[in-house]
């Protein structure tokens, strides 16, 4: 009975197929082929909108990503504590156990760009028509890739150009091409994608947030400032200055962007006039921590918590990165005088020197009379943030007194980040923020001008620069001019303006000061109020508990390359890792 049952249904088969050759040859119900993809414009947009997910950003919960301001003299992150002072205190190896929060960032930066490279190979056969927006989109994916190599080269030097996808009769080991080559790979992808990319105010409606002409320049003047800059620049030739020169100018004369008037406003504002690239986070909660077991680093994916981890404990925050005494110390007083020269004194109780030429700065009152960009970007005590003043004094509803609701997250220095947050944020209403992290904007490229012009000894220029960005509305900070040691003013306005968005590890690191500036142990300060009068008082103190010690080996100028990498292939490691 079942023989039988069997040969009705060949001969229906064998019928079947004779009416329909290709009855056998039926696509599956519950899935997109992938030839069926590079032929659907709409499954074409949506693979590339999957590949701007692939950024990472400066809001992760951990210090993968770009959030880099807890390995610089910027601030102490004492929630990672134990694993950046593996980098904070000159004890990086290849190894994964010490970079578990850096090297996972090879792993993502190089499935990103296989996934680009897919793209680019594929595209040639999509015969759909719409060959405007598919020159757009290939835009696109060439603007990541050459990001991705753009933040490989500023870690690890040169590394290996990886141009095609490979298939199982590849040559595997590809060696690394030299920083130069991998600058110039850079540029030159940059180049086509600006010619195919639309402008910022062509970008509007459901482009709005995708990748603009300004971005794709932004992208190549940091390649460039790189190949320019001490780090890579070992004879100071002039010509690659020349270069960074020339991409601010072609960025300038897109006359699409100008300086935000609104400084604490525009980290919340994508559509501010001084924004040039950033991250949406439209429909993403939270954030999700992957161990890849394959390379047992860190990875990050989904969207952001930053209100939570960046908010007083007062309003349920953790207040995890404190920025250091010795960095709000380099905010100037409204008259344009760093106040605070350095200490003296005991460890437990040091004593500020202060810069006679800021008479404005009253020890008592070490808040007022300060750049306005303080206020903006640093939490301090006695400061008003959601409608009340902050109480870091001791005892003071944000300190780290046991009888405050969460002290335990209350901050270990005195002071905490107020950039990019969002007041109107609440532990109530769930851990997830919304706010963009801005990747570029305009003042970073004036100041980036600005040193291009100081090595091209076209001195006025600079300072014009600068005090384009120290005049604007809601900073109105005084001029500087060309006297004394002008490179220093620049550093110092970048390092200031830019504070917390994870350029002063690249800037410092570029120009060869990070082992002199990260190497400075921390400073931090308590603050007491009298119960009586109400009058406050300031001590000031090296913070050693357990990772307030620093440190900076030349060798930490790159990151080591990932063990896993160098055994599988016949990669060179970076020097001072073995």
């Amino acid at each position: 009975m079942k023989k039988i049952k069997f040969y009705i249904i060949l001969v229906l088969m064998l019928s079947m197929t004779a009416c329909n050759k290709d009855f056998l040859d039926l696509k599956p119900l519950d899935a997109i082929s992938e030839a069926d993809v590079w032929q659907d414009l709409n499954l074409i947009e949506l693979y590339v909108n999957d590949r701007y997910d692939e950024l990472p950003h400066g809001f992760c919960k951990w210090a993968g990503g770009l959030r880099m301001t807890g390995i610089t003299d910027e601030s102490y992150h004492m929630h990672e504590a134990r694993f950046l002072d593996k980098y904070t205190q000159g004890g990086l190896t290849s190894g994964s156990l010490n970079m578990y929060y850096f090297n996972g960032f090879w792993l993502d930066a190089y499935t990103a760009i296989r996934n680009d490279n897919i793209f680019l190979e594929k595209i040639s056969s999509y015969q759909g028509g719409e060959q405007e927006r598919i020159k757009q989109l290939t835009a696109e994916i060439r603007f990541l890739r050459a990001y991705f190599y753009t933040e490989l080269i500023s870690r690890y030097g040169g590394v290996p150009l990886i141009k095609k996808t490979f298939d199982l009769d590849s040559n595997f080991n590809v060696p690394r091409a030299s920083f130069n080559e991998c600058v110039q790979f850079i540029v030159d992808e940059l180049d086509q994608a600006i010619e195919d990319l639309p402008n910022r105010d062509e970008a509007v409606g459901e482009d709005f947030g995708r990748i603009t002409k300004g971005a794709a320049i932004g992208l190549k003047i940091r390649a460039l400032m790189f190949d320019a800059s001490p780090l890579f620049n070992k004879t100071n030739d002039q010509t690659r200055w020349q270069k960074v020169s020339q991409a601010c100018e072609e960025l300038f004369n897109l006359n699409q962007y100008s300086l935000s008037n609104d400084y604490p406003g525009l980290f919340l504002n994508p559509m501010d006039s001084g924004v040039i690239f950033f991250k949406q986070f439209l429909g993403q909660y939270g954030f999700e921590l992957v161990d890849v077991l394959s390379d047992y680093y860190y990875h990050y994916r989904g969207g952001q918590s930053i209100d939570e981890w960046r908010f007083p404990n007062g309003d349920g925050g953790w207040i995890s990165e404190n920025p250091r005494q010795e960095f709000v110390d380099q905010y100037e007083t409204t008259s344009g005088e760093i106040p605070v020269l350095g200490y003296t004194g005991s460890p437990n109780n040091l004593t500020p020197i202060i810069n006679p030429k800021a008479t404005n700065y009253n020890p008592s009152n070490p808040y007022q009379n300060r750049d306005p960009r303080l206020r903006y970007s640093v939490l301090y005590d006695g400061t008003t943030f959601k409608d009340r003043d902050l109480e870091f004094w001791d005892g003071g509803k944000d300190s780290r007194n046991t009888n405050v609701d969460f002290w335990w997250n209350g901050s270990m220095l005195g002071y905490g980040i107020r950039k990019s947050l969002d007041e109107s944020w609440s532990l109530n209403a769930g851990v997830s923020s919304h706010q963009p992290w801005i990747y570029m904007r305009l003042a970073e490229f004036y100041l980036t001008y600005a040193e291009a012009q100081y090595h091209l000894n076209n001195f006025p220029m600079a300072v014009e620069y600068v005090n384009k960005v120290r005049s604007r509305g809601s900073v109105n900070m005084p001029p500087i001019d060309a006297s004394g040691n002008l490179l220093e003013k620049i550093k110092h306005e970048r390092k200031i303006e830019l504070a917390f968005e994870g350029n002063r590890w690249y800037d410092a690191r570029r120009w060869l000061d990070a082992e002199a500036d990260f190497a400075k142990d921390i400073i931090a300060v308590q603050v007491k109020k009298d119960a009586n009068t109400g009058a406050k008082s300031y001590r000031y103190y090296y913070f050693e508990g357990g990772t307030g010690k620093r440190s900076f080996p030349t060798s930490h100028y790159l990151w080591p390359i990932p063990i896993e990498e160098i055994l599988k292939s016949n990669l060179e490691q970076n020097p001072g890792y073995n």
